[in-house]
């Protein structure tokens, strides 16, 4: 074979294989670079992901080589788009979210188009260089003449094996030796920073991606995604064993002081702490003095897609699993006994749930139904049209007989659009308030900013449009709303901390109440615990959250394993370690369900 090897009709056939070795390592240096903004090179060549990287890739090239030429050629012209096509991905996902790419995401993607109009803002001439580069190399690798230098019985094949084994034994030896060292305890100072907290539990994609590189990342990532299988009998009796040893039944001052009133549940898009004042949203600045304004919300993003990541836990107080699809996705055909939904409809409660996108988006058309409502009603259902899609306010003005029902208890859940971004004079909903905003703030001339502000308003005529409608059927003192945002601006991100922790806006509003400012930390999980005790609905599910007005515990935990008290962010503690594994456990043997 080294003779055949050395002989110049292989001479293109060797730099076919160098090419590509040279293109796969410079994609994981833009990758890396994107990450961290500057390579130190002995750190990089010395450090965990080029061992990983060197592996994996030699793993692809000893496939590709037992291809045949014009197979080899095209599968190498495949993958090599696909994983530029992700780079791509990795560094707009890196600007706009802070985060990379997992194949979770590619279940969002519906969503995601929504985002495709403020990438341009990110492109620049590295980019450029970058794209331009890689393309190139494609080519010439795609160009690159091979021969046909395997034959499968042969000597080749058993060398092939044994490399094959010996990649694969060297890539599982380090990992057990890098990635594996976890005996510290989840109260150690070093939790945080030890990778084997990342890698083991799977956390944090641009972690991840820095400590592992590319390809590790990349196969490992599809894997947790799609293919690992849990072990449902352990978790079954895990949970089993946290029900029996942590549930308490707890009453209140507050319990029932809304039993029987209706509901309705409004998740407001990417409502900002910022975005909310007495000026540009006078609405929602009235209602968050009349009833409880919890001053210290926020809403902590656990998988891609905080929509529908906030959605799943207000609706039903469990954390989704931080290392699995989107719930939407990957647990739509769990039972949700539990859920506020299927809580109220036990009350006798007719209940539904709106929006203004079509049920493909996020899977809400299955996942609504799922959680116990009647009907998913899109735009079309509430006779919205598409012209007006953008505009919460006709949320109201079209859908409001089928929100609110005058003969029947009614508990509905609706979730607004407004202020989703871009944030651009183009958009509907920049315009329709844009004057007034300029009125509010003369001297400002951002355009983000400016119609930031006036997405804002949108949602706050939203509010006050259906007040308006509740009072003129006699049926504001018998409503409670109940909102909450889902996530922080993504886009107009103002440089403080609170902005980081993703602190957010949720009240409860009650017409007759007078204020009542809460100070207790709290975060998407305490909403659905809070809510059922005010309306005295009777239950025997252990939620993760605890009730936001029952003062005897504050805490927001993180995705990587911190969580917040208030005054700063820690490690995660086996306390609250167990309550994510429980919230995990109940949802992957689906507890409730056959």
């Amino acid at each position: 074979m080294m003779k055949k090897i050395k002989n110049k009709k292989y001479t293109k056939t060797i730099m076919f294989f160098i090419y590509e070795s040279i293109y796969l390592l410079f994609i994981d240096l833009f990758n890396q670079y994107l990450l961290v903004k500057s390579i130190n090179t002995s750190d990089y060549f010395i450090s965990n992901l080029l061992i990983l990287n060197v592996i994996w890739i030699l793993i692809y090239l000893i496939i590709i080589y037992m291809l045949k030429p014009k197979l080899r050629k095209m599968v190498s012209l495949i993958i090599n788009t696909i994983i530029l096509i992700i780079s791509l991905a990795n560094y707009f996902m890196y600007s706009y979210f802070q985060s990379v790419f997992s194949w979770k995401d590619l279940f969002l993607s519906g969503d995601g188009l929504s985002f495709i109009n403020s990438i341009f803002k990110f492109i620049n001439l590295k980019l450029i260089l970058f794209t331009l580069t890689s393309i190139d190399m494609i080519v010439l690798i795609f160009k690159t003449k091979t021969k046909k230098i395997y034959k499968l019985k042969s000597i080749q094949s058993i060398i092939i094996i044994v490399m094959i084994i010996i990649l694969f034994t060297s890539r599982k030896v380090y990992i057990e030796s890098h990635f594996n060292n976890t005996t510290d305890g989840w109260d150690s100072s070093e939790v945080i920073n030890n990778y084997s907290n990342y890698y083991q539990n799977w956390i944090e994609p641009t972690e991840l991606m820095r400590l592992c590189g590319t390809y590790e990342y990349l196969i490992k990532d599809f894997y947790n995604s799609f293919l690992k299988k849990d072990n449902a009998i352990e978790a079954k009796k895990n949970a089993q064993n946290y029900i029996k040893n942590n549930y308490n039944k707890e009453t209140n001052e507050y319990t029932n002081l809304f039993k029987d009133k209706n509901l309705i549940f409004i998740m407001m898009e990417s409502m900002d702490n910022w975005m909310v004042n007495e000026e540009v949203t006078p609405t929602m600045y009235e209602m968050m003095n009349h009833g409880f304004n919890f001053n210290n919300h926020y809403s902590p993003a656990y998988v891609t897609g905080e929509t529908a990541n906030t959605e799943f836990i207000a609706n039903t107080g469990m954390y989704p699993s931080v290392n699995k699809l989107s719930p939407n996705y990957a647990y739509v055909d769990n039972t949700y006994p539990y859920s506020i939904a299927n809580l109220f409809k036990k009350e006798g409660y007719i209940v539904n749930s709106f929006h203004r996108t079509n049920g493909f988006i996020y899977n809400r058309s299955a996942m609504h139904i799922s959680l116990g409502y009647e009907k998913y009603h899109s735009y079309v259902d509430m006779g919205i049209a598409e012209e007006n899609l953008d505009l919460d306010s006709y949320i109201i003005n079209n859908g409001y007989n089928k929100i609110v029902n005058k003969n029947n208890k009614f508990m509905s859940f609706v979730i607004t659009y407004s202020p989703h971004s871009p944030y651009t004079y183009e958009k509907i909903e920049c315009q329709t308030n844009l004057s007034e905003i300029k009125k509010i703030y003369p001297d400002l001339d951002n355009e983000e900013l400016l119609c930031a502000y006036s997405a804002a308003r949108e949602t706050d005529n939203m509010f006050k449009l259906l007040l308006e409608k509740l009072k003129e059927d006699n049926l504001l003192e018998d409503t409670i709303i109940v909102a909450f945002s889902d996530h922080p601006n993504n886009l107009v991100i103002l440089d403080d901390e609170t902005e980081k922790l993703n602190k957010t806006k949720f009240f409860i509003y009650n017409s007759s109440m007078d204020s009542n400012q809460i100070e207790t930390i709290t975060s998407s999980i305490n909403i659905l615990p809070t809510v059922i005790n005010l309306f005295g609905i009777d239950n025997e599910y252990l939620y993760t959250g605890y009730d936001a007005l029952s003062i005897n515990e504050e805490y927001v935990i993180f995705r990587d394993y911190t969580y917040y008290d208030g005054t700063d962010v820690k490690n995660i503690n086996k306390y609250l370690q167990d309550k994510l594994e429980y919230s995990q456990d109940i949802l992957t043997t689906d507890y409730y369900g056959k």
